[in-house]
């Protein structure tokens, strides 16, 4: 198998954007299936941490069901590697104050919060490997 480095890192990030759910349900299971198990057979020492996909005011009912199962979805395979953490950022849309105008991006404020909580998981999580 080609390895995607030489020197395998000691955390890495898995992290879908809500675009991600545009993809049909069981095709994106499958390729996150793929993708997680590709990550672990050639990092197998590597600390696997997924980050949910964040909660969108623009999205329906049945988008955010898909939400919720992919998240579920992505621990749970993330976990079955051994070494591994999960994260769900607290940021949702029906906070005020850490969405753009559109809905979508997170503006500065919302940036500093997501980039300081992944910050603080990945730093345990390299910690705990030491």
């Amino acid at each position: 198998m080609a390895v995607i480095f030489n020197n395998a890192p000691k955390v890495a990030v898995i992290h879908l954007g809500g675009n991600d759910l545009k993809v049909p349900l069981k095709d994106l299971l499958d390729i996150m299936c793929a993708e997680i198990r590709y990550l672990w057979d050639a990092w197998p020492e590597t600390i696997l941490i997924w980050t949910d996909i964040l909660d969108l005011g623009s999205w329906d009912l049945q988008d955010r069901r898909k939400m919720r199962r992919v998240n579920r979805f992505g621990r749970v395979e993330v976990s079955s590697t051994g070494k591994s953490d999960y994260w769900r950022p607290d940021i949702s849309a029906d906070e005020q104050g850490f969405f753009r105008p559109d809905g979508v991006h997170l503006n500065t404020l919302g940036l500093h919060f997501y980039l300081d909580g992944l910050t603080e998981v990945v730093k345990r999580n390299l910690l705990q490997g030491m």
